[in-house]
């Protein structure tokens, strides 16, 4: 990834854009190879084969540290792993190679040395690594950091800490009544992860339903209901991406329990629920009890008869589903029963889908909803689905489906091996108890935009104070045909900054000489911006500057529209003083039916030749904005 300019490569460079002439010329500011430097011991294996290992016999010491040893789970402070090579007189070594590597799937990314005229390393024997739990890792988990220089090696250990599992549920409950309990995963951030795995137990073996695999939800959420079959006491108990959680709960004896008749109630009726408790097979009378619903209207709070029951109403006016739990204060008892609220009188019907173009063979998911007057979703309502119109020789998986709780009943439209006209297929959904009620969707069978392009001619231009390089995007279908009036999308984000200076003077290549401005040092150092959030998080600020490096330098327009030959052109412009010190990634996106396209390059803001052949005239970028100092750590 990293990379520093050479002289000599610098002076090539400059010679083929001096014979290329003219004012579009680029001249890039860098190059993307690295060396090392080492002493070859010329090892013996003892089989009498010569293995060719370089290493550097100088190194008799290795210092490894790091910045902290606990590396935050989502990856908004990286630990800097530093390490110093030394000679047998404690001497430090600036010319050696220190290599870095880390297991557990997290990412190192080493700093990498400035080289001089010759090629040779002329960073300080400092060498800084960064370490992060890598991309999707936010387990707890031990890193081992390895380190070697010469023939020695060092480890040392990083813990990755943060991800936390929270179980959100009642402390006391009673036997045979399920309840519910919520557990919340987390990262470093407070941030939920979500489609994570999570495994939930009990002590004691009681019931935890549903018995399948927990994955959380967008929120990094799971909900269960706890049904203890015996009193005392059990812990519940959750695991996940490293972390580990446990809930102890008491469990009565008692008999405390709410029912009512239906499991499904009618929208805008009200339904009955009682309430009954007993300890030891005696009522709990003049006992007061709080109410709670996730949906619909329940009493505050009711109290129980010298039997010890109670009951009350509770209704709601939108369809879904509820929960209400029953608490008694002064014990700390809870329990609570789930329960559904439908809407059954059907007055609207639409007919969706999330994709109306599909390629030959390809399949698409059909959607009837249906809602009642005041749209709620109606359940339990037969919808018929029929072809109208097809070409293509498609088929439905069924000619009828039941609406769910959402009011959604779904049928699987298959597309033939052909193409359609546009609109071509057409699908009606009709409510079985009123024909009437029905909607019509058209489909288009076809083939879709699967390619993208993005390229330059690196050619370099001037507007004022500004360069700018023009890149074009071509967008094709599957069989190479050009997508005319396809929108893509565009981005550019800063990757590295080069601190340094320029200077001018003779450069000789091929027996030729050339004047000609060019960096004898400098080092290139990562964006500091790891999230790529444009925020100036906690543990980003490497520099200690309180900004973030490197700024934004170049812009490029948002989006636009590829004309009929499926090609689109956008122009790159940065201020001069910019070119040479920035690399950037360009970022070329387009969608199609919910699928997203995507090409990138990346490359450095380019100079143009005429402002860099000439010792005459300073260039507009002389000097790197980000400073001089040959260290990633200093604002200077």
């Amino acid at each position: 990834m990293a990379g520093f300019f050479r002289y000599g490569a610098m002076a090539l460079l400059v010679l083929a854009l001096t014979a290329c002439g003219g004012g579009g010329d680029t001249f890039i500011g860098g190059n993307h190879g690295s060396d090392t430097t080492g002493t070859d011991t010329g090892t013996d294996t003892g089989s009498g084969t010569d293995t060719g290992t370089t290493v550097d016999s100088r190194v008799k010491e290795l210092e490894v540290t790091a910045s902290t040893f606990q590396l935050a789970s989502d990856g908004s402070s990286p630990v800097i792993i530093s390490a110093i090579a030394k000679d047998e007189n404690n001497n430090t070594i600036k010319d050696t190679e220190i290599l870095f590597a880390v297991d557990n799937g997290a990412t190192i990314e080493p700093d990498q040395a400035a080289v001089d005229e010759a090629g040779t390393a002329v960073l300080s024997a400092l060498k800084t690594a960064v370490l992060t739990p890598g991309l999707n890792r936010p387990e707890n988990r031990t890193l081992t950091v390895t380190v070697t220089a010469g023939s020695l090696t060092r480890t040392l250990n990083v813990d990755v800490v943060g991800t936390t599992l929270l179980i959100d549920g009642p402390q006391r409950i009673v036997t045979q009544s399920p309840t519910r309990f919520t557990v919340k995963l987390k990262d470093a951030a407070s941030k939920g992860l979500s489609n994570q795995l999570v495994a939930v137990s009990s002590d004691k073996a009681n019931l935890i339903t549903p018995v399948d695999d927990y994955y959380t939800d967008s929120d990094g959420e799971i909900q269960f209901d706890y049904t203890a079959s015996i009193g005392g006491t059990d812990t519940i108990r959750v695991s996940a991406l490293g972390a580990d959680f446990s809930h102890q709960v008491e469990i009565s004896g008692d008999y405390f329990s709410l029912s009512s008749p239906r499991d499904e109630i009618i929208v805008n009726t009200s339904e009955t629920v009682s309430l009954v408790w007993t300890r030891d097979g005696f009522p709990q009378a003049n006992r007061t009890i709080y109410l709670a619903t996730t949906r619909g209207a329940v009493p505050h709070q009711v109290v129980t008869d010298a039997q010890g029951k109670a009951s009350f109403s509770f209704s709601s006016t939108t369809a879904g589903g509820t929960v209400i739990t029953a608490v008694d204060e002064s014990s700390g008892l809870t329990t609570s029963m789930v329960r559904e609220f439908i809407a059954i009188t059907p007055t609207y019907l639409s007919l969706q889908t999330e994709r109306t173009m599909l390629a030959p063979n390809g399949q698409v998911t059909l959607f009837a909803i249906v809602h009642d007057a005041d749209h709620n979703p109606v359940k339990n309502q037969r919808v018929n689905f029929v072809i109208e119109a097809d070409a293509v020789n498609g088929s439905l998986s069924s000619p009828s489906a039941i609406t769910d709780s959402l009011g959604r009943a779904s049928v699987v439209y298959t597309a033939g091996d052909g193409s359609s006209a546009l609109d071509g297929v057409r699908i009606q959904a009709a409510l079985q108890t009123n024909a009437a009620m029905a909607d019509t969707l058209s489909l288009t069978v076809g083939e879709r935009s699967m390619r993208i392009v993005l390229g330059t001619n690196a050619k370099v231009e001037v507007d004022g104070v500004y360069y700018s390089q023009s890149f074009g995007v071509i967008v094709t279908d599957s069989a190479g045909n050009p997508v005319a009036d396809q929108e893509v999308k565009f981005s550019i984000t800063p990757i590295r900054y080069l601190k340094g200076a320029l200077s001018c003077g003779d450069v000789h290549s091929d027996g030729s000489t050339v004047s000609s401005w060019h960096l004898d040092a400098g080092i290139w150092c990562a964006s500091e911006d790891a999230n790529v959030n444009g925020w100036l998080d906690a543990g980003e600020d490497y520099n200690n500057n309180l900004a973030l490096d490197p700024t934004h330098a170049a812009t490029v327009a948002g989006s636009g529209l590829t004309d009929a030959d499926g090609k689109l052109t956008v122009p790159v412009s940065y201020p001069q003083s910019q070119a040479w010190w920035n690399e950037v990634r360009l970022t070329a996106t387009t969608t199609v039916e919910g699928t997203e396209f995507m090409e990138s390059t990346e490359f450095v803001l380019g100079v143009l030749a005429d402002d860099m052949n000439s010792c005459a005239s300073e260039p507009p970028n002389a000097e790197s904005p980000y400073g001089f100092e040959l260290s990633c750590g200093s604002p200077y």
